[in-house]
This record gives structure tokens, C-alpha cells and sequence, in this order.
């Protein structure tokens, strides 16, 4: 199983690499707002960050055998607070809910005017920062303006435009970006992820670790994934698309993801044209649909690109989800056998 580690980070820049030193020497700030897509490690840096601003261990840190990464490890460390949705930590508060409520930050507050121990810092993690309601973040906002001594309080979000702009201004912002191919093909190979299979998931995960991985051990995705191109590549027979579309019919809960799929052959093939890569990745289409990469234009590219665009908004007005594949099916048909 891969063991994440806080050095990792260093790829992601500049502002990664000062931070991993402050971190090591406990001279952080006060406050920080972790942003980023799904995925890219916001959370599990934040845990690694708060273990090792914690950790009482010689060296390197979070060491992970003191008491105190142990501890924080398990989520048992007495300065170490965690507030994330559905997880209360105030008393009255119900579990589940949509929402991290007010009395979630209230309980935050008094928790932080208790003395630590040994006079550590104290560690704050708020996770899915952007479930707090107007009324927990206006109440933070007040904890942020004074913040209490040797304290560190850590936001993370995937949606930095529903925070308080205020809370914002108070914050150090460290941008967590996409990871490189290289080093998820790196991942995937420790994991044991059969390299074929590593290089199409690098190639579709969009730079996230956390979505790559899911894909690695989802073989539903992947026999989704052999439907669509044998479908929509592979088949040159107008007799064939009921047969495909029928296979679809009951399937609208699928149309989104099967959407995503076919929209990433078309931007692979548009990448492939652009950039010239006439030897690489082409080869994983048949060799009608090579020669439109090649030779076809590139708005008949971006027209099916529309297409899918088009069928996305028919599907949220239309139950008949076996009509609107389709008239997909009908029109990838025709414009790959224009080149056979």
C-alpha cells in the first residue's frame, strides 16, 4: 500500500518547498487555505503537515513511532482538532449533516484557549472548509483576525469561491496544481498497476493522484471504458448502433461517465494533431480514425466535442437516454468511416 510522504510535495513548486522547510523547523503560519481540484493531495498533506508540526521525534519529521504521531496518526492527539462535514466535535450537534455548523467553530475556539501540552502548537484541520455555513465562517473569521498563541489553523477546500473573502485575505493560499504524468506512472507502478493500464490512467486522471488510484482497482470503469471505444471507434456498421444503444438504454445513471470517456478520446485526438504526436498514443485508435487525426480538420474535432457538450444538456431534459447515445453513435459512425 503506498505510504504518502511530505517530500513528495517538493514537485509541486516553489511555495511547496519553503512551506516542507517551515514545517520541519515549526516556524509556520498561522493560518493556511489548502485549494485545489479533487484529488491532487490537499487533505493528506494537511494530515502530514499537522502529524509533523506535532511530532517530538529526532530528525526528519513526522518521524511516525513518537507518541505524538501515533497519537495524531489516530486522530487522538489532545492538539490536534479536526472539523470536517458530518463529523461533529461539539456535543449538540447531529451527525451527517450537509453542513459544518457554528457550534462546530464555537467548540473550535474553546478547545484553543485550553493550554497545550508540553507547549506544542496546536493544530487546526478544517476539511471541506467550504461546507461551513455563513454563520461558522463569520465566527472563525473573528478567530482568524486574533488568533491564539501557538496555534495553526489549516483550511481545505476544493472550492475556494465559497469561502469568505475576508477569511481568504487572512490566510496564506497554497495552490495544490496537477501532478505530472511521470510521477503518477510512478505511483501506479508501486501499487502494482500493469503499466498498459498505468499509461492510459496517467493519461485520463487529469493529474490526480486520488482519482488515478480509484481508477487502478474500478474494473467497472474499464469494461465501460472497452463499450464506449468498441462502440464508438471500433464499429463501422449503422446496423450495429441499436445493438450498442440498446445496451445503453437502462443505463442513464452510466451517461455521464460514458460522456466523460468519449469526450477524452476527442481531446486526446485534438492533443495528438496539435502537438504533432503522430507516435504516440495514436496507435490506440483504429487506423480509420489514425488517418482523421492526421488528415481530417480540426473542426469536425471540435464539432464532436459539441456534440457531446449538446447530448450532456439532453440528457438533463430527456429520460430517453437511449435516443440521445444515439444520435452520438450515428454521427462518430459517419465521420470515422468517411476515412475507411
Amino acid at each position: 500500500m503506498l505510504t504518502p510522504r511530505l517530500e513528495d510535495y517538493i514537485q509541486q513548486g516553489k511555495d511547496f518547498q519553503i512551506l516542507l522547510s517551515q514545517i520541519q523547523d515549526k516556524t509556520v503560519s498561522q493560518s493556511y487555505l489548502f485549494t485545489g481540484n479533487r484529488g491532487l493531495g490537499k487533505r493528506t498533506f494537511a494530515r502530514l503537515a499537522g502529524k509533523a508540526l506535532l511530532c517530538t521525534g529526532d530528525g526528519k519529521r513526522p518521524c511516525g513511532t513518537c507518541p505524538s504521531c501515533v497519537m495524531a496518526e489516530s486522530r487522538n492527539h489532545p492538539d490536534l482538532i479536526i472539523i470536517e462535514q458530518g463529523k461533529p466535535i461539539a456535543a449538540d450537534v447531529k451527525k451527517d449533516r450537509a453542513t459544518i455548523p457554528v457550534d462546530d467553530i464555537r467548540e473550535m475556539i474553546r478547545l484553543c484557549s485550553v493550554q497545550t501540552t508540553d507547549g506544542n502548537l496546536r493544530i487546526v484541520l478544517i476539511y471541506d472548509a467550504d461546507k461551513m455555513t455563513v454563520q461558522a465562517q463569520n465566527c472563525l473569521l473573528k478567530t482568524l483576525e486574533e488568533p491564539p498563541e501557538q496555534t495553526c489553523i489549516i483550511l481545505v477546500t476544493e472550492h475556494m469561491e465559497a469561502i469568505l473573502s475576508t477569511i481568504i485575505s487572512r490566510c496564506r493560499i497554497i495552490r495544490f496544481k496537477p501532478w505530472k504524468e511521470e510521477f503518477i506512472l510512478q505511483i501506479l507502478a508501486k501499487e502494482g498497476t500493469p503499466a498498459e493500464q498505468a499509461h492510459d490512467i496517467a493519461r485520463v486522471c487529469n493529474g490526480s493522484i486520488g482519482k488515478a488510484l480509484d481508477l487502478a482497482g474500478n474494473n467497472e470503469y474499464w469494461e465501460l471504458r472497452d463499450e464506449v471505444v468498441k462502440a464508438f471507434f471500433r464499429n463501422t456498421k449503422y446496423s450495429e448502433i441499436l445493438k450498442y444503444s440498446n445496451q445503453w438504454k437502462d443505463r442513464k445513471g452510466e451517461a455521464e461517465q460514458i460522456f466523460q470517456i468519449l469526450e477524452f478520446h476527442v481531446r486526446e485526438m485534438l492533443d495528438i494533431r496539435l502537438q504533432g504526436r503522430n507516435d504516440q498514443g495514436i496507435e490506440q485508435f483504429p487506423a480509420h480514425w489514425q488517418r482523421f487525426i492526421r488528415e481530417g480538420d480540426i473542426r469536425k474535432m471540435l464539432a464532436l466535442l459539441d456534440a457531446i457538450a449538446d447530448a450532456r444538456k439532453q440528457i438533463k431534459f430527456s429520460t430517453n437516454f437511449q435516443a440521445v447515445a444515439e444520435k452520438l453513435l450515428f454521427l462518430f459512425t459517419g465521420e470515422g468511416n468517411a476515412w475507411l
